[in-house]
């Protein structure tokens, strides 16, 4: 799949999130099982409509990654055992949009930061994945990948 990175601004939106530190390996295993945990929570209560599954990544030291995984809520989210409120970044993005496998995301991710690069644009670190839902009949999944913009 070919990838157009674009520069955007995107406001902060509101999560309703379970905090995680994993290694890349370990991500699958973990992002399912805590986005199962957080929609059972969320069916306890009426924050919807929901805007996607996101997995916000906050940063990276000795390979772990420091993540908030969950649902945008459009609702305060009140906080229910380990689900938490949470925000995504606001501001000045790299976007890239993958249509396809979880398992083949990375190439989005290289391309959303050499897309930052061409637009002369630094990186924080911080970045998140938003997942659309699942199309039976094509057999995929949009996932907007996003990466914050260092300001200055």
């Amino acid at each position: 799949m070919d990838y157009a990175p674009v520069l955007t601004t995107v406001a902060a939106r509101d999560m309703a999130a379970v905090s995680a530190r994993v290694t890349p390996e370990q991500l699958p295993q973990v992002v399912f099982g805590a986005l199962d945990a957080v929609h059972s929570a969320l069916r306890a209560g009426d924050c919807g409509p929901y805007w996607g599954d996101v997995v916000l990544c906050e940063g990276e030291a000795d390979g772990v990654l420091d993540l908030r995984i969950g649902v945008g809520v459009s609702r305060p989210f009140p906080r229910i055992g380990a689900v938490a409120p949470w925000r995504t970044p606001g501001g000045e993005a790299v976007q890239v949009t993958h249509l396809g496998a979880y398992s083949e995301r990375g190439r989005a991710h290289d391309a959303a930061k050499a897309g930052a690069a061409r637009l002369g644009r630094g990186l924080t670190g911080v970045h998140w994945e938003v997942h659309g839902p699942f199309d039976l009949e094509t057999r995929t999944r949009r996932t907007d990948i996003y990466y914050e913009a260092a300001h200055g």
